[in-house]
C-alpha cells in the first residue's frame, strides 16, 4: 500500500471542516439539496461512520479474518437525534479518531495492508482497501455539502 495514503486518510476531515466552516445553525440543519441530508447530518453520518470503520480496521489487525458487519446509515441519522449533536464535537471526534488511528497505520509492515476481514454485505476486504474507502468517503459527501452550501447560497 503507498503510505502517503495514510498521510492523506489524516487529513482528509480537515477538507470537512473546511466545507462546513461558517454556517449557522439553521443553515447546518436545512435540508436544500443535492441528498436528503442536512450538513450536519452529513457530518455526523461521516463521524459515526468512521468510528465504525476504526473499529472494523482494529479488528482486521487483531483478528484473524474477523466477521464485519453493515451498519445501517439511514438508520443512524434518522434514530441517533443527529440534528441535536454538535458539529465542533463531530469534527473533533472525526479528527482526532484519524489521527490516532494513523498512528497505528504508520507502524505496521506492508503486509498488514493485506489482512482481511469479511464484511456481511461486500464480502472480503482488506485493511488498505478500508483505508482507501474512507479517504473516498469524505471525499463523496463533501460533493453533496458544496452542492448543499450553493442551494443555500453560501459557496465555498
Amino acid at each position: 500500500m503507498d503510505r502517503a495514503l495514510i498521510d492523506a486518510y489524516e487529513s482528509a476531515p480537515a477538507k470537512l471542516r473546511a466545507a462546513a466552516a461558517g454556517l449557522t445553525r439553521e443553515e447546518l440543519t436545512a435540508r436544500p439539496g443535492p441528498g436528503a441530508w442536512s450538513i450536519l447530518e452529513v457530518v455526523s453520518h461521516i463521524a459515526d461512520s468512521d468510528a465504525i470503520s476504526i473499529d472494523r480496521m482494529k479488528r482486521i489487525v487483531t483478528e484473524d479474518n474477523p466477521p464485519l458487519l453493515y451498519a445501517n446509515e439511514t438508520a443512524y441519522v434518522a434514530r441517533l437525534f443527529t440534528h441535536d449533536q454538535d458539529l465542533e464535537d463531530a469534527l473533533t471526534l472525526l479528527e482526532v479518531g484519524r489521527r490516532q488511528w494513523a498512528r497505528v497505520l504508520r507502524r505496521l509492515p506492508d503486509d498488514a495492508f493485506t489482512r482481511t476481514g469479511t464484511h456481511n454485505r461486500r464480502g472480503t476486504v482488506t485493511l488498505g482497501m478500508l483505508v482507501g474507502d474512507y479517504i473516498a468517503h469524505i471525499d463523496e459527501h463533501l460533493t453533496f455539502i458544496h452542492g448543499k452550501r450553493a442551494n443555500l447560497g453560501k459557496p465555498v
